[in-house]
């Protein structure tokens, strides 16, 4: 079976982007990320009660937030930094997903924001 821990939406703000401004003042982002791995198939809630045979949501968390802090010029930088950090921490992840919202982009069009999507 594949189970999946996830992280919607998390609200972070960053310094990252190509402008002077966008590094000086920083922005508004929302980062989505799920993981998944394989458990058994006749696994039940008594197998996998104990918080460190996951995925814990809060240090996913944790590490969006240490990741995010680093200032990179291309959101497409983020994201592959991010997988990376993930996959390290947790060897055990067989794939994932993750997006990348930059709020307000430096852009003159009316928009809810500016992402990029990694899937592994």
């Amino acid at each position: 079976m594949r189970l999946t821990v996830a992280i919607d939406r998390q609200r972070v703000h960053a310094r990252h982007g190509m402008f002077p401004q966008e590094r000086k003042v920083g922005n508004m982002f929302e980062v989505s990320v799920g993981v998944w791995y394989e458990i058994a198939d006749d696994t039940d809630e008594r197998d996998i009660n104990d918080i460190a045979s996951t995925v814990n949501y809060a240090e996913l968390a944790g590490l969006v937030k240490e990741v995010m802090a680093e200032p990179r010029d291309l959101l497409e930088s983020v994201a592959v930094a991010l997988r990376k950090e993930i996959c390290e921490k947790w060897p055990d992840v067989r794939g994932g997903f993750l997006k990348v919202v930059k709020v307000t982009p430096p852009v003159s069009a009316a928009m809810s924001g500016a992402s990029v999507c990694l899937e592994w």
